[in-house]
């Protein structure tokens, strides 16, 4: 539970992070500082997201006692990267080169891309310490600290550099609140391992492809459409990518942050059938919690946009947004329950591969659709290499798994949500925005909850009463 709880902070932190920050910075300025967020992005992943990945796999309490060279060469492994990184904007500078964005924006992109692979580094070095107390002021302080630096920032300059750098600043309050805790001392050239260095790379650079292609199709999304449309038009589709990205994202994120423990653990102390058989009970789990919420977002949007979105965005956002929404639902559900499996069996190559897959689909539909879809052809493109992405790894992982997940309770879940979408549908433009998304989401729980419960999908009933009898 104490893993669990900032992540459920956080997504409400996020959540109202996006919406404020275009609410002060306007369409035009919200798509300059999205094409800056992505790029912030894809520093973090394709230059640090690697050792990250690492520190989750390699490094452990058991680790750090018995192999102090492993965090000494993650440390200076990650040291040397960033400062390499920190190069880029004199690079960029000194060559002339033209990225499409400002210089002063490039750069603070840069160095806050550098910043969340630090932040990111040390929440990794948390959780494979099972440290979840640390880890979660980590999280806790940064949500709340970025939310002020650049809602502040936004707010007082309208000037998408300074919430750019007020991001960096909310990272480096963060890592410092638990620097004491997650250290193991000063930086020591003399533990540095080569033979572990090596290995780093061989397991995270595949993925790191992988991940640098994800996040790569969102800002080819976001470039076309500032080049084809207008930077308004980009800053429309903007927000709402990246509330459903930061909503799904969060939400897989919050699922994966155990499962995947769970999984690795399993696959070194009982062996690899057994995490497998397990993946296969987490793909029920995962497809029972995003099937619905997709869904109910597809059915409060309206009532979703009048009452939380800007007035500027408002139209333009849910024609995005609806359309977006398969894409975020099939990433949460890959990130959640297909991704382990290519840790466990150490196959990150594959992962590479489907997000090419991805990455081709997205092109081909945004030049193909372009000239009939205009501004939408970045959404559906968009959802179109995430669903292809999830139809590949799924055939993989499903032929990989000893035993299939219950078809029994699969149909129960897909029969719920349909019921429950069917059932809150009439609501739609009955009542004010407020009252209709608060009957809307608690009719939807108890329609939803009810079925699944009547269904014992999961074994939940079962676990539920046993609870109720223990407690009463």
């Amino acid at each position: 539970m104490t893993v669990l709880l900032p992540f459920v902070i956080n997504a409400g932190f996020n959540f109202a992070l996006g919406l404020l920050i275009a609410l002060f910075l306007g369409p035009a300025a919200f798509g300059l500082y999205a094409i800056a967020a992505a790029t912030v992005i894809l520093i973090n992943t394709a230059g640090l997201d690697w050792i990250k990945l690492s520190a989750v796999r390699f490094y452990s309490e058991q680790a750090r006692t018995s192999q102090p060279g492993t965090r000494a060469t993650l440390d200076l492994i990650f040291a040397g990267a960033a400062l390499a990184l920190c190069t880029l904007p004199i690079l960029a500078y000194a060559t002339g080169l033209d990225l499409g964005l400002p210089p002063a924006l490039l750069a603070a992109a840069i160095f806050a891309g550098v910043g969340a692979g630090w932040f990111e580094y040390h929440g990794a070095i948390a959780r494979s310490r099972f440290l979840d107390r640390v880890y979660a002021r980590l999280i806790l302080v940064r949500s709340v600290v970025v939310l002020l630096f650049m809602v502040g920032g936004a707010w007082a300059t309208r000037d998408p550099v300074v919430v750019v750098l007020g991001g960096l600043l909310g990272t480096i309050v963060s890592v410092l609140s638990v620097r004491g805790p997650l250290s193991d001392g000063p930086l020591a050239p003399r533990l540095f391992r080569r033979d572990l260095a090596r290995d780093f790379l061989r397991y995270g650079l595949p993925l790191v492809a992988g991940n640098a292609v994800y996040s790569l199709i969102p800002l080819i999304n976001r470039g076309w459409l500032a080049d084809a449309q207008g930077l308004a038009e980009a800053g429309y589709f903007s927000l709402a990518s990246d509330i459903g990205l930061r909503l799904f994202g969060t939400l897989g994120a919050t699922i994966e942050i155990v499962a995947l423990r769970h999984v690795l653990n399993l696959g070194e102390k009982e062996g690899r059938q057994v995490a497998l058989a397990q993946v296969s009970r987490n793909i029920v789990v995962v497809l029972a919690v995003v099937l619905p919420a997709a869904a109910g977002l597809w059915v409060v949007l309206p009532a979703f946009e009048a009452l939380l979105v800007p007035p500027e965005f408002r139209g333009r956002f849910a024609a995005h947004f609806s359309l977006l929404l398969p894409g975020f639902a099939a990433l949460a559900i890959f990130q959640a329950a297909l991704y382990p499996v290519f840790l466990l069996d150490k196959r990150t190559l594959v992962t590479t591969l489907a997000a090419l897959l991805g990455l081709a689909i997205n092109l081909a539909v945004v030049f193909t659709l372009s000239a009939t879809f205009g501004r939408f052809a970045a959404s559906l493109a968009q959802s179109a290499a995430f669903l292809a992405v999830l139809l590949l790894t799924a055939v993989l992982v499903l032929r990989a798994l000893p035993c299939l997940p219950s078809l029994k309770d699969l149909a129960a879940i897909v029969a719920a949500t349909g019921l429950m979408a069917a059932l809150l549908w009439p609501l739609q433009g009955r009542f004010v925005a407020p009252l209709e998304l608060l009957l809307q989401g608690a009719l939807g729980v108890a329609i939803y909850g009810g079925l699944i419960l009547a269904c014992d999908v999961a074994g939940w009933r079962g676990l539920l009463l046993r609870r109720l009898r223990r407690h009463g």
